[in-house]
């Protein structure tokens, strides 16, 4: 049933049919017009005989002519070929009938036969020099050939006039078939029209609920019902995941809203406290890592629709497992300091999200020695943001492939983390801003996200090695259209400022 009922086998069959339809409907034209031309040619072949007939007649007079005066062997084999010809042609059945017309055909036959005898012995005549014999032979053949010439055209004429008699019949079975060929064709045209808006409305009407349902959750309004479709099984396993997913998103948002409640409630109860700076930035860094960018969650949603429709189930539940894994890392623990594995590992889902995604116009590399996924620890989510941050913004207008190379190493005691693109790069001021540490009106003053996110939470954690100008805990390297580099270095022998 599964297999029956897929995608692709729907749209062969529908092919199939629509092709059938097409085909029939020129088979019938084709055949109509093959036994008009039939029709035709019968009613013209007996004149178009007597034409050669009289061509080939016509044609034997001058190489006999030049046989008789040079004697050419050339002009001799002539004559036989245009004999052989001739007799060829000549209808060895010659039935008597009471048609004027056949009588007439009839006479002009015997009259063929009769000349080519004659034409025989005028050169057998010629053959023994018999001079006056084969002169008053040869005038005779010209005469007869003359004669037998005027006899054809004659009856020509008669056949033709015949046959003209008939023509209105031509014409009237012309106009019929041309008439039934036109409703074959309105009738093949309305019936494949119809099949196919058939078809089309059972694959396309799936797709416009999903647009719409993807357009209500885009605008926040997660309270739609689900999408009621039985259609192609592919499609069914898009929808079903779709109303899963929704179901999913919203949980997860009233989950998300509703620590945000508790979490504002409890900074204005302690705001008031003597320990107002220190609870304040804790609160800070943990709404900080708790956001989560809408524009990725709604653009990876749609790409999962596209995907499913284009590819086959399997792969779908492959970028649904990815996708899910992701949400569970951004969600999972709220542990300020991270192994370097537990980054990596949300890092990796989330490229791969982004290959599906844009998988020709982006070229991600990873480069992560093992011995460090478990001896260095890094503040969660400083990676994520950055490469998020370079797609959003790095290749904006760039007509060229995009590449994010994301690197760590070590040097010494200090763990070098690096997220590098060839976009459009980052102008010197824009750099400056991004970099300058944010006061407390500045943090009230607006929402930070992305790259200035990463920037604060490494200010708020590595307080003492952001005063050390040659050992920054975070710089970027970048010029407009050259890309763009932001390294990170994290001092392992400085223990990270975690508000208790």
């Amino acid at each position: 049933m599964r297999f029956a009922n897929s995608l692709r086998n729907q749209l062969i069959l529908s092919a199939t049919i629509g092709l059938a339809i097409v085909i029939l409907s020129v088979a019938y034209i084709l055949f109509a017009t093959v036994r008009l031309q039939h029709i035709i040619n019968d009613q013209f072949s007996t004149e178009r005989f007597f034409q050669r007939l009289q061509s080939e007649v016509t044609a034997i007079e001058e190489p006999l002519l030049s046989y008789l005066s040079t004697r050419s062997s050339g002009a001799l084999a002539e004559i036989l070929i245009e004999e052989q010809t001739l007799r060829n042609i000549l209808p060895v059945e010659r039935s008597v009938s009471d048609d004027p017309f056949a009588v007439e055909s009839r006479e002009i036959y015997f009259l063929i036969d009769r000349y080519l005898d004659l034409m025989q012995e005028t050169l057998e005549l010629k053959r023994a020099r018999a001079i006056e014999a084969y002169t008053t032979r040869y005038d005779t053949l010209v005469e007869l050939n003359t004669h037998i010439v005027n006899r054809i055209d004659k009856i020509s004429l008669f056949g033709l006039r015949r046959e003209l008699d008939n023509y209105q019949e031509i014409i009237k079975a012309s106009r019929t078939m041309l008439f039934w060929n036109l409703l074959v064709i309105i009738s093949a045209f309305l019936v494949s029209a119809f099949w196919f808006a058939l078809t089309i409305n059972r694959f396309t009407e799936p797709m416009k609920m999903l647009a719409s349902s993807a357009g209500e959750i885009s605008s926040g309004n997660f309270d739609i019902e689900d999408i009621p479709v039985h259609t192609v099984y592919e499609l069914n396993v898009v929808v079903n995941a779709f109303n899963t997913m929704k179901h999913d998103i919203r949980q997860y948002i009233a989950e998300i809203n509703k620590q945000k409640e508790i979490e504002q409630g409890y900074m204005e109860e302690r705001v008031r406290n003597l320990k107002m700076e220190e609870l304040l930035k804790r609160m800070e860094l943990y709404t900080m890592q708790a956001q989560m960018s809408p524009h990725f969650l709604f653009n990876t949603l749609n790409t999962g629709v596209q995907l499913a429709i284009m590819e086959g189930a399997d792969r779908t539940a492959d970028f649904m497992e990815h996708l899910a894994a992701f949400f569970r890392h951004n969600i999972r623990g709220r542990d300020f300091i991270v192994p370097l594995r537990h980054e990596i590992d949300g890092l990796e889902a989330y490229l791969y999200i982004l290959r599906i995604r844009f998988p020709r116009s982006l070229k991600m590399t990873l480069d992560v020695p093992e011995e460090l996924l478990d001896t260095c620890h890094v503040p969660a989510l400083i990676l994520q943001p950055l490469v998020e941050n370079s797609v959003i913004h790095a290749f904006r207008d760039a007509d060229r492939v995009g590449s994010i190379t994301i690197r760590v190493r070590k040097e010494g005691d200090i763990v070098v983390l690096s997220v590098a693109d060839n976009g459009i790069g980052i102008r010197s001021d824009t750099a400056a801003r991004l970099l300058r540490r944010h006061t407390r009106d500045m943090e009230h003053s607006s929402k930070i996200m992305g790259l200035e996110n990463v920037i604060q939470r490494l200010y708020f954690f590595y307080p003492a090695q952001d005063q050390q100008p040659q050992n920054d805990v975070v710089a970027i390297h970048a010029s407009p259209g050259e890309g763009t580099e932001i390294v990170i270095k994290i001092d392992t022998r400085i223990k990270p400022c975690i508000p208790s």
